[in-house]
């Protein structure tokens, strides 16, 4: 039959008080008995309380050190206390003789009984958190993979492709230098695809230079009926983000809404503290385009996984808006 808690602690308790009582005994049985399964539950029950605060305050891996200053300062000042106050309680009853040898020998076996508490208790926690990491770690590693083998296939999404093989065909004929510009954009675009591929971090230089070429290509399509505003200044340089997010929502933007014209999408892209805000007007396509649905969420995902970071995306006075949090290059 297995023993559930808190019962198996306080057979813990039990066999301590009673390894103690047979090991020195100083007094009848079971007096002795009694006195020591007093110290011993207020030793034991008062650090196990104070093992659980400490863990709520420091549950992780790496404050593992801060963890055990905490508690080996805690349990140490718990210790002495909880000792004088049962000393002077059971010889105000009665119980036990009043003695500074008594009193010493008590505190002694109080941080003896506390130091094996600290030991068993942190080495169960620390494998524990160690197991765990190692399975969070295997679970992150499949989904970052996940995330960009999606984000990849995205940019080589069929119809992207198809529009700018057309949009070419028709410039060539009537404009060949624009035709070998477009040509060289449409190369830059697929060339920064496959070198950011495995990265989790770029330079958010490098990533607004892709969306550049990206919005090239994609305002010989829309022409003047497509607006990018890019307000970004000099600050790009000092930060960096996972790769393809600002493309991914430059063309979220243009797939779900209407581009007429007389009536322009207008993309505005600016920084707010350290967060990119990405904003467009609302004029959803009457026949929504086909979606799976996960663009936003890979975003949100892969910024968690990557920078532990979130992600937030809201409608705010008939614009979507977009705000993608950036890793300084402090951090």
């Amino acid at each position: 039959m297995k023993i559930h808690a808190p019962y198996d602690r306080y057979l813990l308790m039990l066999g301590l008080s009673l390894l103690l009582t047979v090991v020195q005994p100083i007094a009848p049985f079971w007096p002795e008995l009694l006195v020591n399964s007093v110290f011993t539950f207020a030793f034991w029950e008062g650090n196990f309380r104070l093992v659980g605060w400490v863990r709520e305050r420091y549950p992780r891996i790496h404050q593992t050190r801060q963890r055990i200053l905490t508690q080996a300062l805690l349990s140490i000042g718990y210790t002495v206390l909880a000792g004088s106050l049962v000393t002077f309680l059971l010889a105000a009853i009665g119980w036990v003789p009043y003695e500074l040898d008594f009193h010493l020998r008590i505190l002694g076996m109080g941080l003896f009984i506390t130091a094996i508490i600290a030991i068993v208790y942190e080495t169960v926690f620390y494998f524990e958190l160690w197991k765990a990491s190692l399975l969070e770690s295997e679970r992150l590693k499949k989904t970052e993979v996940r995330l960009q083998f999606e984000s990849l296939k995205n940019q080589v999404n069929p119809h992207f492709l198809f529009n700018s093989l057309n949009t070419l065909a028709s410039l060539i004929p009537v404009d060949p230098e624009k035709a070998e510009q477009f040509v060289q954009e449409f190369a830059d675009t697929y060339r920064y695809v496959l070198e950011v591929n495995g990265k989790n971090l770029v330079r958010l230089r490098e990533e607004m230079d892709f969306v550049a070429s990206y919005i090239y290509l994609q305002k010989i399509r829309f022409g003047d009926n497509l607006i990018v505003e890019n307000r970004l200044d000099t600050q790009v340089d000092r930060y960096h983000i996972p790769p393809l997010i600002v493309q991914n929502l430059v063309e979220n933007a243009i797939k779900h809404n209407q581009i007429l014209q007389g009536r322009p999408l207008t993309i505005r892209m600016e920084l707010i503290e350290d967060r990119l805000l990405v904003r467009n007007n609302l004029q959803l396509r009457s026949h929504p385009a086909p979606s799976t649905e996960t663009g936003l969420k890979n975003i949100a995902q892969r910024l968690q996984l990557v920078a532990n970071k979130e992600a937030k995306f809201y409608e705010q006075a008939g614009y979507f808006c977009a705000e993608i949090p950036l890793i300084p290059e402090t951090d």
